[in-house]
C-alpha cells in the first residue's frame, strides 16, 4: 500500500514542542513501515524548511537538523519532484477542492494530485481538509 505524508506529520516528527510530536512518534511505531511505500511532494520539503525557519526565527541549527529527515540514509520516504506541466495540473486540483469552507494550499493540492498519480488512498496528516478525499491516518 502507498501512503502520502503531509507537512504537519513530518514537521511534528522533528519538533519536540510541536503539539502533534508525541502522536507522530506513536504513528511511527504503529504503522508497518516495511510493507508500505511512503512518499511526499517536493513542495512539502519546501514548506517544512520554511515553517522551521519561521518558527525558530531563523535558527541555523534547526534548519541544519532537518537535513537528516530528507537527505540521510535513514530517510524512510520518497520525495516526488514535480515539473511545470504537473504544476498546472495541481492548480486545477486546487481549484476543484477549494471552497469558502475548505481553503486548500498549493502544497496540499500537490498531495491530492499525487494521490491519483501514485494510486494511493491514505495520507498521514493532522489536517482535516483531506477528509473525504483520502483515508486520513492521524
Amino acid at each position: 500500500m502507498k501512503i502520502l505524508l503531509d507537512t504537519g506529520f513530518l514537521f511534528a516528527l522533528e519538533v519536540k514542542n510541536d503539539k502533534y510530536h508525541e502522536r507522530a512518534r506513536e504513528l511511527t511505531k504503529e504503522l508497518n513501515w516495511d510493507i508500505h511505500e511512503y512518499s511526499t511532494s517536493s513542495l512539502v520539503v519546501n514548506e517544512i524548511y520554511t515553517l522551521m525557519n519561521a518558527r525558530t526565527r531563523g535558527n541555523p541549527e534547526a534548519i541544519k537538523n532537518l537535513g537528516h529527515l530528507f537527505w540521510s540514509n535513514d530517510c524512510f520516504f520518497n520525495i516526488i519532484y514535480l515539473d511545470k506541466k504537473e504544476y498546472k495540473e495541481i492548480s486545477n486540483v486546487m481549484y476543484k477542492y477549494t471552497s469558502s469552507n475548505k481553503i486548500l494550499s498549493f502544497v496540499d493540492a500537490s498531495l491530492i494530485f499525487l494521490k491519483d498519480i501514485l494510486v494511493c488512498n491514505s495520507i498521514i496528516s493532522f489536517d482535516n481538509h483531506f477528509d473525504g478525499i483520502f483515508d486520513r491516518i492521524f
